[in-house]
């Protein structure tokens, strides 16, 4: 989930987040949970090369056509579909994974509320700059459709 926020995150800083305007949307958020449901039920280990390769080229990586998008998109399957990550790896900076077996569904929502940091362009990966850019473009199309 929270890989599919950061590609659909990056999108609002237009081309300093995605070269190419991207239709990403929760079906392939869907689809690559219920993936990752079946081959954790079919399996003892986690297939982190087979995820990897079937959400970052077939079902995120389907719709990317830049290749820099590509690189893009792939470098965060590495960080986040990592047995690393697992061990309170940082998610993005200042926001570890939560401890999933000291705490129940109840407890992993309230910590993702009380510890996930502002979005900020950092947390996509971006310079802070770019968020200078996004405002920019909706304060001119607020004064356009005023």
């Amino acid at each position: 989930c929270f890989y599919h926020a950061i590609v659909q995150g990056r999108r609002r800083f237009g081309q300093q987040g995605w070269c190419k305007r991207y239709s990403f949307n929760q079906g392939d958020l869907m689809v690559c949970a219920s993936i990752l449901r079946d081959n954790l039920n079919r399996t003892d280990h986690v297939p982190w090369d087979d995820l990897r390769y079937i959400f970052g080229e077939i079902m995120y990586g389907g719709h990317i056509t830049d290749p820099w998008d590509r690189r893009t998109n792939n470098n965060y399957l590495n960080i986040y579909l990592d047995p690393k990550i697992l061990d309170q790896g940082e998610l993005c900076k200042g926001f570890k994974v939560p401890d999933c077996e000291k705490l129940d569904y109840a407890g992993i929502a309230t910590y993702i509320e009380e510890k996930l940091p502002p979005e900020t362009p950092p947390i996509f990966g971006l310079h802070p700059n770019a968020e200078i850019g996004y405002l920019t473009t909706t304060c001119n199309d607020l004064f356009l459709t005023i």
